[in-house]
């Protein structure tokens, strides 16, 4: 969907399952946004440390 339909002309029950489909999407973003922090913490455990010096 790259647009929004015009919800005046949508039924009662399209409207539902316009619904229905964005709250799946945002189920499916939240766990992948879950993931992809989850992958970050994971590369970044030494961010804490400061740069090794050059002797």
């Amino acid at each position: 969907m790259r647009e929004l339909p015009d919800l005046k002309r949508l039924s009662h029950e399209e409207k539902d399952a316009l619904i229905i489909g964005l709250w799946a999407m945002v189920q499916e973003l939240e766990a992948r946004v879950k993931e992809l922090e989850g992958r970050l913490s994971k590369n970044s455990r030494n961010s804490n440390k400061p740069p090794s010096r050059m002797v």
